[in-house]
């Protein structure tokens, strides 16, 4: 319910893994039905409360708010920079006010984003009001966006409006852009026929929504580190109707950042639009995702602080500051797991008890459930990929406090100066607490988790056992995180997705210009395929026999791909097609196994290239399972090597691959393909990876 009447959604379609929502509403301002727009990036859920920023979108003369959404190709930018675009109609319909149907450039379709005063249009025809006041309250009414993180663009008429309506509400934007603005509409044809028709006589009254005139009267305008407009030098309105140089006379006379590009060949349309949204949203989201950060971090402080109070009451506490709570128990391998309350102890000296938001599951999780890890042991509380709040924390725990938001890391980083490997550049791999954390306790040999019911001991796993709304971790498993990043979508930052950047950027240190294989495109195959093309690789081979997943991996730059399950020629092994597809003929140069089967590591490593291939190693192979080449493989040049999270160290490293994620720099939104509610529900989570082709990653929201 917005504040102008029910909002009734007309349409909604997906699109660049978001959705586009067509909507309408009774109109307070205009005192008829507005139609209006919304794209929703991937990153907007239902239930999640964390503030997106968002973008208004004014359109031209004669358009509605389908024409951008149609044209400009702007989708795709904006879901990867987590932007929710807002596209208004450019005038009330159907208002009944005698000849607002007449011209294409007044009146229907030709609000100018102000409010008349003239009649007979003064009822009606208050776009800016709609636009500055009505419309926000109205989708901040259905969706969660930013209050604080507002940017506004436009084209032609909408360009004009875009500036006109940020210099006179620069209380309420933070961004402002702008392709082909009429920038002097006081001076020009369109903007005398509007300003005469909507505004009246007065030439002043028609100044206040006159961007130029207003830079030079109200400028330079703090909030606005700079002003991008772009304007194409065809441009067939270009001298009679844009004046743009105006606006760049205005700017340098008040000292205004303005950045004009004059593209070179370019018209008016929206193919003018298309070409460059990108670069507009890219600056829109320069600027006003920090600011939803910091309202997100604001969020989740108080969010914190109500739950330190909470749990200071102790309404959920047992005896002895036990939590009791519900986990997925593995009692049994290939057994479903089963929902049980646990109690969950208060961490010991050097430990931290957090609760779970989210959890993704890994296929190391089904690995061990499968009963194929050496070291599985049970009754147990799997899942390690997560994302965690501190609730309480240990005797000597300094690096982390309550409301902390952490990953928790398989690997963990004790810092020691005693430390040979946390010290080494050449690992990651710490030992300090690898001996009791394969045996599925706590450094002091104890489990914190045990069931309700009885008091039978559950064991850890991985050192974070996550599938339970309460865990406990070792203070050098926990990856202290900005609570600005959404804990659901980062929680896979914690083992596969990094593992396969890792791999690439760390490990093999894939150059520009290299050849690359990657055996298995699944979540980790595919981070790698990402990471290669990041890294410069210019030839990408993605190997895998579920032909379903060669659209993933094209779409993150692999430049070919190819089925082992292909019919061959006879006498010809896979190894040899894989080699004929490399562009000299003689292997990769980097190839990775991300299956964890050995016959598929020895393939990988031979058809590594003569000479100088590096072949690195992912996946888990079962337990007992050997890896075999003939050593006229090594000789001839070839290298194997493996990985174990990627060579990250775990607390330094993760929080800067997370702040690379909120600087929009690392996409990992994509992995994500299938979300569940409630720890109760994570079976399902197996069956759909198990079931299900296109899953990549499920992740189960606890609360």
């Amino acid at each position: 319910v917005g504040l102008g009447g029910i909002m009734e959604i007309l349409s909604e379609v997906k699109v660049a893994g978001g959705r586009l929502v067509r909507a309408k509403h009774q109109s307070e301002a205009t005192k008829t039905d507005m139609t209006f727009a919304v794209f929703l990036p991937p990153t907007v859920r239902e239930g999640d409360g964390r503030k997106h920023p968002v973008l208004y979108y004014l359109s031209g003369l004669t358009c509605d708010d389908t024409n951008f959404c149609a044209k400009a190709g702007a989708f795709p930018r904006a879901a990867e920079l987590g932007l929710v675009l807002v596209m208004p109609d450019t005038s009330p319909r159907g208002a009944g006010v005698d000849g607002e149907d007449a011209d294409w450039d007044f009146g229907t379709g030709a609000g100018f984003y102000l409010d008349a005063v003239r009649a007979p249009y003064a009822t009606n025809y208050r776009m800016e009001s709609y636009v500055t006041e009505e419309l926000p309250r109205v989708v901040a009414s259905r969706w969660p966006v930013s209050a604080r993180a507002v940017g506004v663009t436009g084209h032609s008429m909408g360009g004009m409006g875009a500036l006109s309506l940020a210099m006179r509400h620069p209380e309420q934007y933070r961004s402002v852009s702008a392709f082909a603005p009429i920038c002097a509409p006081a001076d020009c044809p369109w903007g005398e026929k509007a300003f005469g028709g909507y505004l009246g006589d007065d030439r002043t009254a028609w100044l206040e929504h006159d961007p130029s005139a207003l830079l030079r009267s109200r400028g330079p305008f703090a909030q606005y580190d700079d002003i991008l407009v772009d304007v194409g030098d065809a441009d067939q309105f270009l001298e009679k109707q844009l004046g743009v140089d105006q606006l760049a006379e205005a700017a340098a006379a008040v000292k205004q950042p303005v950045t004009l590009r004059r593209q070179p060949g370019y018209d008016h349309s929206y193919y003018f639009v298309a070409s460059f949204v990108k670069d507009h949203l890219d600056f829109h989201a320069e600027r006003l995702r920090p600011l939803a950060q910091e309202e997100a971090r604001e969020a989740a402080a108080a969010k914190a602080k109500a739950v330190a109070e909470a749990q200071a009451a102790a309404e959920a506490a047992e005896a002895g500051g036990a939590i009791r709570c519900k986990a997925m128990v593995a009692f049994k391998a290939k057994e479903p797991l089963r929902c049980e309350e646990v109690l969950v102890a208060a961490p010991k000296a050097g430990e931290v008890r957090v609760r779970v938001v989210a959890n993704a599951l890994c296929h190391t999780d089904v690995y061990t459930w499968s009963g194929a890890d050496p070291e599985g042991a049970y009754p147990v509380i799997l899942g390690h990929e997560a994302g965690c709040i501190v609730e309480s924390v240990g005797a000597g725990v300094t690096s982390v406090r309550v409301g902390d938001h952490v990953v928790p890391c398989y690997t963990p980083q004790c810092c020691e100066p005693g430390c040979i490997f946390c010290r080494s550049p050449k690992t990651n791999l710490c030992p300090r607490i690898r001996g009791t954390q394969g045996k599925g306790v706590m450094p002091d040999g104890t489990s914190r988790f045990t069931l309700a019911k009885d008091g039978t001991e559950i064991l850890h796993f991985m050192g974070c056992s996550t599938f339970s709304e309460y865990t406990v971790l070792s203070e050098i498993s926990c990856a202290k995180v900005d609570p600005a990043a959404p804990l659901e979508t980062i929680c896979m930052l914690g083992c596969g997705i990094s593992t396969g950047f890792g791999a690439v950027w760390n490990t093999t240190k894939v150059e520009k210009g290299s050849s690359v294989a990657v055996f298995g495109l699944g979540a980790v195959g595919l981070a790698v395929v990402q990471a290669a093309r990041d890294a410069g690789a210019t030839h990408i081979l993605g190997i895998d026999v579920n032909p379903t997943k060669f659209s993933f991996a094209r779409a993150l730059g692999a430049t070919d791909c190819y089925n082992p399950l292909t019919p061959l020629p006879e006498g010809t092994s896979n190894v040899q097609a894989l080699v004929a597809r490399s562009p000299t003929k003689y292997g990769f140069d980097y190839t990775f196994d991300c299956t964890g089967n050995v016959g598929v590591m020895r393939d990988a490593l031979e058809a590594a290239h003569r000479g100088w291939g590096v072949s690195c190693v992912i996946g888990v192979a079962a337990a007992g399972k050997e890896i075999a080449t003939r050593p006229f493989q090594l000789i001839t040049g070839r290298r194997w090597c493996g990985t174990a999270f990627g060579g990250w160290k775990s607390r330094s490293d993760v929080p800067d691959l997370v702040d690379q994620y909120l600087k929009g720099q690392l996409q990992i939104e994509h992995y994500v393909t299938h979300r569940i509610h409630g720890v109760e529900n994570t079976n399902q989570a197996f069956d759909t990876l198990h079931n299900d082709k296109h899953c990549l990653r499920c992740v189960v929201h606890y609360e």
